[in-house]
Parts: structure tokens; C-alpha cells; sequence
């Protein structure tokens, strides 16, 4: 009780001097003011009232919180994204139709675009023109076939590709997907003759390595089927190009 009465007294006493005109004379001490303050632990209650003035300044002076920023993602991991990218390719015909009998291997080229579903997951288009040069060996024969003749295959297809560790360099992935074929037996006295148009289908797996953020070096392995003309005719095709990420 007499601590309490001490803090009060003084903090009175505090108010009086500050609120005093300049030149006034000091007011008079308040009576028993000297005596309270001479009693034991009185000292202690003022600096007490001292203390919690000070921890109240404090409280009032502390600036709100703000919270933290969060990261946004890697391009290539957000949903909505859409890719770009171009491959040139190495390609082998297979199967039992005629032309497996007819033709071997041959260069071409690819773009492919991508649609991200999820951060592991996107919907592929892919254009491509795919040449097959005659096997070496094969005897002289009539047209379609004709000695001086290349097979040229033109594709479109629709993808899915699933991606594993999308957030590092390293980027595997899976796809499977169908799509149309267009072969064409070119002869080098510019006429052409379409065979064995018709569906097929691919699966194959890759990696990407990103050497940017936006920018990967993007290698494949594809295997493809096709039915026409009553004949399965099957290619493998090895890719190696880039792949870009427009965006913000």
C-alpha cells in the first residue's frame, strides 16, 4: 500500500514541475512527500513506476508485423505454362510393311509445344518431317520404289508427358500419345506418291537438362506404330534439341 502511494505521489509531483510557468517559484513539496520516500522500499516502488513507463514506450514504439514474401515457382513448374521447343532427329523404319523392305534410316526435324497441366504434368503437340533414305544393296525396281527414291514422313500428334523431379537441372519424363502419319515416296525428278497413310501411335521417354531457368537442352527416345494400307509399319526416332519458357 505505501509503495503504491509512493508512485503516485510522484508521478503527481513529476506533472506539478512539468506543468509549472518558467520563472514561477517551485511549488511547494507535498506534505509527508519526504517521508513516505525516506520509508524502506519506497525507492524501489518509484523505480517501479519508472520501469513500466518505459516498457509501455516500448510497446507502443514496436513496429507491426509483416510477413515474409513467399517465393513464386520456377516457370516450368507452373500450371498454364506453354513451352516451345525444335529437335533434330534420327530415324530407323521397322516392321513388316513394304517400306521397312525399302527403306532404313535418315535425318529430320521436330517442334514440339507444351501445355503444363501441373507442376509434373503437361499435354504435348508435336509436328514432324521425318526422311528415310533407300537401303543400300536393293536391286533396280519400278515405281513406287524406284532406285532414286526417298521416303519422307510428315506427322502430327497429340502427347501426354509426365516429368519427375521437375524442380531440378536433371528432368526425366515419360509420354505416350497418337497421332497421323503422311508418308511419301519423293523421286529426284520431283514427283512424290503417298503409301500407307493412316493412325499410329508413340511412346518414348527423355530428360531435359535446364542450363537456365527458361532454357533446357531437351533429348529423346521414340518408338512409333502405324497401320495403313493393312500394313504395320514401325519407326525409332532419336531426338536432341532445345526447349524454351517464355513468360514473366
Amino acid at each position: 500500500m505505501n509503495v503504491r502511494l509512493v508512485g503516485i505521489v510522484a508521478g503527481c509531483a513529476a506533472i506539478v514541475g512539468l506543468g509549472s510557468p518558467s520563472g514561477a517559484s517551485p511549488a511547494a513539496p507535498v506534505p509527508g512527500a519526504a517521508g513516505l520516500l525516506a520509508r524502506p522500499g519506497a525507492q524501489a516502488g518509484f523505480a517501479g513506476f519508472e520501469g513500466a513507463g518505459a516498457v509501455a514506450t516500448m510497446l507502443r514504439r514496436q513496429p507491426a508485423p509483416v510477413s515474409p514474401r513467399t517465393t513464386p515457382l520456377k516457370r516450368r513448374l507452373r500450371k498454364g505454362t506453354i513451352s516451345l521447343g525444335a529437335q533434330i532427329s534420327y530415324g530407323f523404319v521397322r516392321g513388316s510393311s513394304e517400306l521397312n523392305d525399302h527403306f532404313d534410316t535418315g535425318l529430320g526435324y521436330a517442334f514440339r509445344f507444351r501445355y503444363m497441366l501441373s507442376s509434373r504434368a503437361a499435354l504435348g503437340f508435336s509436328f514432324e518431317n521425318q526422311r528415310y533414305n533407300r537401303r543400300d544393296g536393293l536391286p533396280v525396281s519400278p515405281t513406287p520404289f524406284a532406285t532414286d527414291s526417298q521416303l519422307v514422313v510428315t506427322t502430327v500428334a497429340s502427347e501426354a508427358v509426365v516429368f519427375f523431379h521437375r524442380e531440378r537441372e536433371w528432368t526425366p519424363y515419360l509420354l505416350g500419345g497418337i497421332g497421323f502419319a503422311s508418308p511419301n515416296v519423293r523421286y529426284d525428278r520431283k514427283e512424290s506418291r503417298r503409301v500407307n497413310e493412316g493412325p499410329f501411335l508413340v511412346a518414348g521417354a527423355g530428360v531435359e537438362k535446364f542450363v537456365r531457368p527458361r532454357f533446357s537442352l531437351d533429348f529423346s527416345l521414340r518408338g512409333y506404330g502405324e497401320v495403313g494400307n493393312s500394313e504395320l509399319s514401325m519407326f525409332s526416332q532419336i531426338s536432341a534439341g532445345i526447349h524454351l519458357y517464355p513468360g514473366d
